[in-house]
């Protein structure tokens, strides 16, 4: 999808940077299955590496971000639904890509005993769930919302706010 303004494009970079996380994620959870994978595999652990490290830092600030910024903007154009159905869904996200970051990250030093894959997988197929689900909505609904809301200025000062943060 195009959009004409920055900030949407912006977005929607986020998400693809967390859609690449969440597609190695899934591979490894479909490749490995029952059994805790290798983490001295160089695929393994470039997945744990890059879960560790992007789920928590790019869900958590996306998150903020469209809560802060977008969020009361469509509110005070009218729009209140989205960014309410959009946080609720952040507030049982964000806890559950925190703790995969945290097993990740813990899998790198220490490896996966059986009952911690068990605990990984469980939670890393339902963040995958949720968080292509989640990223539809935006992508389908809040991206394009934005898109008409901004205008040059608005845009300019969240774009710029963006990646100033990022």
């Amino acid at each position: 999808m195009s959009f004409t303004y920055r900030t949407p494009q912006l977005l929607q970079e986020d998400h693809q940077t967390t859609l690449d996380v969440i597609e190695r994620l899934d591979a490894l959870l479909a490749k490995a299955r029952r059994s805790p994978p290798d983490v001295n595999d160089a695929t393994v652990r470039g997945t744990l590496k890059k879960a560790a490290e992007a789920i928590g830092a790019e869900v958590e600030f996306h998150f903020k971000f469209e809560e802060d910024e977008l969020f009361p903007r469509l509110e005070e154009a009218g729009d209140v639904g989205i960014g309410m159905h959009l946080r609720e869904e952040h507030a049982a996200l964000l806890p559950l890509g925190l703790a995969i970051a945290k097993s990740a990250g813990e899998a790198i030093d220490s490896g996966f005993t059986q009952a911690d894959w068990d605990d990984f997988r469980d939670k890393a197929g339902e963040l995958i769930e949720r968080m292509l689900a989640h990223i539809q909505k935006e992508e389908m609904a809040l991206l394009p919302m934005l898109d008409e809301l901004l205008d040059d200025e608005s845009d300019m000062e969240l774009s710029v706010q963006h990646g100033n943060a990022h």
